[in-house]
């Protein structure tokens, strides 16, 4: 259809409801999760409307409780390197020594006998027979 639209089919256009907000998406989404499924006579009488209100005002209280628990974690942060004392007190740590394994001979003072001490400069090769 190429043309205008003729006035008739403006009208329901400019009728019609905009589209729904996205905290309505999300609700929707919930209500899938539920099992609760639009129908046509959800336009005349919701029979989950008293179901639909409770999701939606648990899902209002759980974000305030999450946006109360997100500032309270931020005062304490701010909070924190103001105190004395703190355990936020910059501090070098100690450097880990790494421990040396010797092997039997190298333990009891005898020449390395094997290829792997020679790689690790271990004491010179034992004589060829």
């Amino acid at each position: 259809w190429g043309g205008p639209r003729p006035p008739p089919a403006l009208q329901r256009l400019d009728a019609l409801a905009p589209p729904p907000a996205e905290e309505d998406v999300h609700l929707r989404e919930i209500y899938a999760a539920c099992g609760i499924s639009p129908s046509c006579a959800d336009g005349f009488s919701d029979p989950h409307f008293f179901h639909k209100q409770w999701i939606a005002e648990e899902e209002a209280r759980r974000r305030r409780l999450l946006d109360e628990r997100k500032a309270r974690r931020a005062a304490r942060r701010s909070a924190r390197p103001a105190q004395v004392g703190s355990a936020s007190v910059d501090r070098k740590a100690k450097r880990v020594q790494r421990k040396k394994f010797m092997t039997f001979e190298e333990q009891m003072g005898l020449p390395a006998a094997g290829a792997a001490s020679f790689s690790r400069g271990g004491a010179e090769p034992p004589p060829q027979q």
